[in-house]
């Protein structure tokens, strides 16, 4: 009696729209895979770049990881200096793989470009290299200089042989901290500086191209700039000065110039050492002198490319060490007295 009130055509519709249902679902299951199967594809694609080795991979210098540093610390120590492309991947390499208390702290040295995965390997053994020995060269240390404190810790190292490949390179001898091995010698030496120079500098080749100097008086400039300011701000402030004095023909009138080609320290030089008549003199030579008068670090060379803006001509370094600036040669005269005639 009841099946007589129900419609036929209904069990149709239901049929429908059950067969519907299952087709919407089967469309957004079949969505939902697809979407999930792009990202991983994504995932991997970007981690398989990721992993590789960065491109300004540092090779021969010390990276050190303190004690008590975390994963997070250690993988962004690990970025900034380049060993790594990206610190998110090897953060989560890291605390998926390995056991983070395991991570040995110690001085890294990476003789060879390594992927991420290598890095996270590397970071769970330490890096306990006891034969390697620590050299420093200072920034705007020459190479006469170089060669008398190298010959002091390596046997194999031949300071008369340095000083004759290595002066023709004044300027590209990077300064850094290097660990070498004991049996490194003279040659082996210079290319780590030269390799390390162009590794610095690479990332300033825009710069260096867009500059009305060339590369080679961006050099000599900050060599000049490295022996007579002593921070980041007052370099880039006396690069400013410097060319400033360039760009209206003054001369640079550098005392750093004179105490290279006499290799006497700035603080002895006297009136008539400021008259001797070479080309490294720039109280009588205008321009640049004719090569780097050392070898400048980081901050001297960007601070040719980034001058300080101003209208100084003048600058002194006062007793206590501050720099004083003047736009006159009057001013300038009154800060000799003020901070120089104590």
């Amino acid at each position: 009696m009841y099946d007589d009130l129900i419609n036929p055509e209904s069990h149709d519709d239901l049929k429908e729209r059950k067969s519907s249902l299952f087709v919407t679902l089967g469309k957004i299951v079949a969505i939902i895979l697809i979407c999930g199967l792009l990202f991983f594809l994504c995932l991997y694609t970007w981690a398989n770049t990721k992993n590789k080795p960065s491109n300004y991979f540092p090779l021969n210098q010390p990276i050190t990881i303190s004690p008590g540093t975390g994963v997070k610390g250690i993988t962004k120590i690990l970025a900034e200096q380049e060993v790594v492309q990206s610190e998110t991947l090897l953060y989560y390499i890291l605390v998926s793989f390995y056991d983070p208390t395991q991570i040995k702290a110690s001085t890294y040295v990476f003789d060879k470009p390594l992927t991420t995965i290598e890095v996270a390997e590397r970071l769970t053994q330490g890096d306990f290299d006891t034969d390697l020995i620590r050299f420093t060269h200072y920034e705007g240390e020459r190479a006469t200089q170089i060669a008398k404190r190298a010959s002091d810790l390596l046997p194999n190292f031949n300071p008369e042989e340095f000083i004759v490949n290595a002066e023709p390179e004044e300027g590209r001898l990077f300064p850094e901290t290097y660990l070498v091995p004991q049996s490194y010698d003279d040659r082996e030496l210079l290319t780590l500086m030269l390799d390390t120079f162009e590794e610095k500098t690479e990332p300033l080749s825009e710069k260096i191209s867009s500059s009305t100097l060339t590369k080679e008086e961006i050099i000599i400039l900050a060599s000049v700039i490295e022996r007579e300011a002593n921070s980041p701000e007052s370099k880039k402030m006396v690069s400013g000065i410097l060319q400033n004095r360039m760009t209206i023909g003054m001369p640079l009138q550098a005392d750093a110039s004179i105490e290279y080609i006499l290799n006497k320290p700035l603080a002895e030089l006297t009136p008539a050492d400021l008259e001797i008549d070479t080309p490294y003199n720039t109280y009588l030579y205008k321009g640049l002198p004719p090569t780097p008068i050392g070898n400048p670090g980081l901050d001297s060379i960007l601070a040719v490319l980034e001058p300080t803006e101003s209208d100084y001509l003048f600058y002194i370094t006062g007793y206590d060490g501050e720099f004083h600036y003047a736009k006159t040669y009057q001013q300038h005269l009154v800060n000799i007295e003020r901070y120089l005639r104590q």
